[in-house]
């Protein structure tokens, strides 16, 4: 009987010692000043620091004088063209959303302890380009703060071929009759040449010949609608041909009227959400409606802001992190971040708002995992832990 007592508690013993060998540990240190890691064996990774990233869609309309613009009244009696070009600029779209940086505030080092490698246990992290921990995005802006990521722009398809029309016939034959007296004996005989030349025609000269097209394509519609040829066209012909002949007016009037190409403008800000007490203005750009967008500082325009508003505070769940972390023993796992959740919104002045709920890393609270936690995933913009394996 005392023998099976005897190995019962020695199975049990055993069973004890291969849980605790199986419970891999890793001991995490915060890089700061003074720290030497250089006989110990691990690696580096940081925390996210989480950025407001500010994408603006902008709209620029370039208004062309058409190149007969001052015989409008004249030929059209069209009133009120312009005769100079101009532009404006109008914000169509706006995006909230984060983007995380490095923390150079929140680095860390791994360490790989005896323990860990003697038991041949696998540890598995992935981490970015920059260092950051988990799966992050790469590319990260150069700057911080107000920096341009990427600017493109698109003609509208109907704008194409402008003034397609324009100077199509650029040349006129101009025949002069030359008059000669030819005397022959006593008589004088009067002899005419035509002289026959291509010359130049100016300016007038083509906004006429546009203008007598243009009514010659009026009375050609009118002749369709009204049946003057007499010829019995379907329907569907005849809504097809009178659009046509509208589009062609409408090519040869841009000549007077002159034309509209849109483009758009893409534009990327990242902003540091500093929050001064409950809420803060933060500028990110400048816009004019003459100019469009210029970075922050630039004069002719207004200054537009995001507005950060704190949406609450971790003031009981502080003090209790604030205590965890000073009573922990010299042992730590992987530190990680409780964001906490602002209110942003954007104000682009001509009745375009844009709101976000965002958590931010930085504004919350840091703290650690047990060491025996060897399996976590991360959130990669707030440093918040995704998923974790306990074993």
């Amino acid at each position: 009987m005392k023998l099976k007592q005897s190995a019962y508690f020695t199975i049990i013993l055993l069973l004890i010692s291969i849980l605790q060998v199986s419970h891999a540990q890793i001991n995490v240190k915060h890089v700061a000043n003074g720290l030497d890691v250089s006989t110990k064996q691990g690696f580096f990774y940081t925390l996210p620091y989480t950025l407001i990233q500010v994408d603006i869609e902008v709209l620029k309309t370039e208004y062309i004088a058409g190149p007969y613009a001052e015989y409008a009244s004249k030929y059209l009696d069209l009133q009120d063209v312009g005769t100079d070009n101009d532009e404006e600029y109008l914000i169509t779209g706006v995006a909230l959303s984060s983007f995380s940086v490095p923390d150079p505030e929140q680095v860390y080092f791994v360490e790989m302890t005896d323990k860990l490698t003697k038991e041949e246990r696998s540890l598995m992290i992935s981490l970015s380009d920059a260092g950051l921990i988990t799966d992050l995005q790469g590319n990260l802006p150069k700057g911080l703060q107000n920096s341009f990521s990427r600017m493109m722009y698109d003609y509208d398809p109907s704008t194409k071929d402008i003034f397609r029309y324009f100077a199509e016939t650029n040349l006129v034959e101009q025949i002069d009759t030359i008059v000669r007296m030819v005397v022959v004996d006593t008589a004088t005989i009067e002899k005419s040449y035509l002289d026959r030349k291509w010359v130049e025609k100016s300016t007038e000269q083509k906004a006429i010949d546009a203008a007598n097209k243009i009514e010659r394509i009026r009375e050609a519609r009118l002749n369709l609608l009204t049946g003057y040829q007499e010829i019995p066209y379907p329907a569907g012909t005849i809504a097809y041909m009178d659009k046509e002949l509208q589009k062609t007016e409408q090519e040869y009037l841009s000549l007077f009227t002159g034309i509209a190409v849109r483009k758009t403008f893409k534009y990327t800000f990242y902003v540091d959400p500093v929050i001064e007490n409950e809420e803060s203005r933060v500028p990110v750009c400048v816009f004019s409606e003459s100019s469009g967008i210029k970075k922050t500082g630039s004069a002719g325009g207004e200054q537009l802001f995001l507005k950060i508003e704190n949406t609450g505070t971790f003031t009981a769940l502080k003090q209790v992190v604030d205590s965890k972390n000073q009573s922990a023993g010299a042992e730590k796992g992987f530190f990680y971040r409780i964001p906490q959740t602002v209110k942003v919104g954007f104000d682009a002045g001509n009745g375009l708002i844009s709101e976000n709920l965002l958590p931010i890393g930085q504004l919350g609270l840091v703290t650690f995992l047990p060491p025996t936690v060897t399996s976590v995933q991360f959130h990669k913009n707030t440093g918040t832990v995704k998923t974790l394996l306990v074993e």
